[in-house]
């Protein structure tokens, strides 16, 4: 008798091991795409959350500035997108206006201009080197600036001698000298590319890098390569460099 209760015990707990191992089975499958979708909400949240946060430290980084200085320039109120970049590189003597008062926010830079700004921000000491450049005689105002960011290996020059120092800076070129000047380098980064940046692009794997680095964003997935960099914008990619150095 005693060997029937054993053998009907055995039994029961075998049914009761194949139904729980059948149920957890199917809980593991019904509980799978949950738990991804719960991780996909989960990573959106936080992405949402990175964001709110950047927009804050911008607005309190604005609130700084502007606590420590006062308006500087008549065209860049506080409330202007690159307020913060334009003036915290003027107070470090890196970019100055354009006279009466204005800093020109949409006005293109010149390779003169760009070449300055680099010299400045780096605190190299001017060269005193003659000219290479046949557009860019001695008497030039910036001439020695641009012989410095030369020989610096920050800025090239074009054919026959070139240097173009009058001609705007294109977003491809920005990049390229900001990468070149910081000595940037790939990293893991996400990046998602531009639409119109191809592998074929002059500068491609500079964008990608400055854009890993978070110094370049571009604007609906572009990054109109072909464009003249505005002053605003070369304040702005100067001075994020500028923090990550």
């Amino acid at each position: 008798m005693k060997r029937w209760i054993v053998f009907i015990s055995l039994l029961f707990l075998a049914a009761c091991e194949q139904e729980y191992a059948g149920a957890s089975e199917e809980q593991e499958i019904a509980t799978a795409p949950w738990t991804e979708q719960q991780l996909a909400d989960t990573n959106s949240r936080m992405n949402q959350i990175d964001d709110k946060m950047k927009q804050l430290e911008q607005e309190l980084a604005k609130i700084k500035v502007a606590a420590d200085s006062p308006q500087v320039f008549k065209d860049v109120p506080i409330d202007h997108w690159a307020y913060v970049h334009v003036v915290r590189l003027y107070r470090q003597n890196i970019v100055g206006g354009v006279g009466a008062g204005l800093f020109a926010p949409n006005q293109a830079i010149t390779r003169a201009q760009a070449a300055t700004m680099l010299v400045r921000a780096f605190q190299l000491p001017l060269s005193n080197k003659p000219s290479i450049f046949a557009d860019v005689p001695n008497s030039h105002p910036f001439a020695r600036e641009i012989m410095t960011a030369y020989e610096a290996g920050f800025v090239g020059g074009y054919p026959n001698n070139r240097f173009a120092p009058q001609e705007s800076m294109k977003r491809k070129h920005m990049a390229m000298i900001i990468q070149r000047a910081f000595r940037l380098q790939a990293t893991s980064a996400p990046y998602a590319g531009y639409k119109d940046v191809t592998n074929g692009t002059e500068g491609a794997l500079e964008i990608r890098i400055i854009s890993q680095h978070g110094i370049a964003e571009g604007n609906n997935g572009l990054f109109y390569p072909e464009q003249s960099t505005t002053r605003a914008h070369f304040a702005t990619f100067m001075d994020r460099a500028l923090q990550k150095k």
